[in-house]
């Protein structure tokens, strides 16, 4: 494509110069391949844990906080407030592709700010940062073009709404041979198979279920779902890593003497958050561990479990858990017929 000041061609300038070194030009705090979002006032914690994810493979970026993305020329205007003209002609000078030359050795120095971190994981690194950073790597070669048309239909037949899909950064598993070599060019074997994301075989576990449902917390990708659309079982597949809770930052946002609902299903939740509610998801009450009370302190907590004898045995069990805590609980019971909350609300 040629576009902008002096038929620049965007498509070769959005390639020019690499995502990582122009978000260092411009003073983003990274670490990595993630920084501190230049749209932090609009994160509840002012973006404590660099929700900015760096896509060096695509040189694009994305915040799994705020939702900003786009290409080098979007990060340029939107962190020095300038338009689309002028972010052009300033970054195709940067780059060599009009007179002026463009010297990185000497505006990109590593010594001036101590070392960029390296953008490949080391041995020395905390492992859930590792975890976290290969997910965020994952989900952002697969997030330019997010869900093709028989997962949306499906999606949107369960009742989501296209604004939820979007914020939730829920996506298609299209190309899975490109995505799994993706993440075997970026990242050691033994530790995708430690993060969970490839099998003890080597290969990456959501071959079937390419809907692909991110847990994210504080800006973070932490965890991962992933739902197939044909009748056959499992219907679910997460990470082979212990569960962890669906849309967990609820609680932070609630604030003490909230109403909070705990439900099996991601989708459970997700209606009840469209409708107004806050809710949590546990996939599944055998999941949910006791020490995991503690973050309901002080919550109104509602649990409205499956409609069915696991999800009552459920009940029993957390119900146990929430008293032998010093917390009371308010049991929500579904109409006779209805399955789950999704099952409630799609009734309606």
């Amino acid at each position: 494509m040629t576009n902008g000041p002096g038929k620049i061609d965007l498509d070769q300038l959005k390639q020019a110069i690499p995502i990582v070194e122009l978000a260092y030009k411009l003073g983003l705090e990274i670490r990595g391949r993630q920084a501190r979002c230049y749209n932090s006032q609009a994160h509840s914690n002012g973006d404590r844990n660099k929700s900015l994810g760096l896509d060096v493979t695509r040189n694009r970026y994305r915040c799994f906080a705020c939702g900003e993305a786009g290409s080098i020329i979007d990060l340029y205007m939107n962190i020095k407030g300038v338009d689309l003209s002028q972010a052009i002609k300033d970054l195709a000078e940067m780059a060599g592709l009009s007179p002026a030359s463009y010297k990185p050795s000497r505006s990109y120095d590593y010594r001036d700010a101590g070392p960029l971190p390296d953008v490949k994981p080391t041995t020395t690194e905390d492992d859930l940062d590792l975890y976290n950073r290969i997910y965020e790597s994952f989900c952002l070669y697969c997030l330019d073009e997010p869900l093709d048309d028989e997962s949306r239909s499906y999606l949107i037949g369960r009742g989501l709404s296209e604004d939820t899909l979007s914020k939730r950064f829920i996506f298609t598993l299209k190309d899975y041979q490109a995505t799994d070599k993706h993440l075997k060019a970026e990242f050691k074997l033994d530790d995708l198979r430690k993060a969970g994301i490839v099998s003890d075989e080597g290969n990456l576990i959501f071959y079937k279920h390419k809907i692909i449902i991110p847990f994210l917390r504080d800006g973070r990708i932490v965890f991962l779902q992933g739902r197939r659309l044909d009748n056959e079982e499992p219907k679910y597949l997460h990470l082979k890593r212990p569960v962890q809770m669906y849309n967990l930052d609820t609680l932070t946002d609630a604030g003490k003497g909230k109403r909070i609902y705990i439900c099996e299903g991601i989708f459970d939740a997700l209606i009840l958050e469209q409708s107004g509610y806050r809710a949590i998801a546990i996939l599944g009450a055998g999941n949910f561990k006791r020490e995991w009370t503690e973050l309901f302190k002080g919550q109104d907590v509602v649990l409205c479990l499956d409609n069915d004898e696991a999800g009552r045995r459920g009940i029993d069990t957390l119900t146990e858990m929430f008293n032998l805590s010093g917390q009371g609980v308010t049991i929500k019971e579904l109409p006779k017929g209805i399955k789950d909350i999704n099952d409630f609300y799609l009734s309606l």
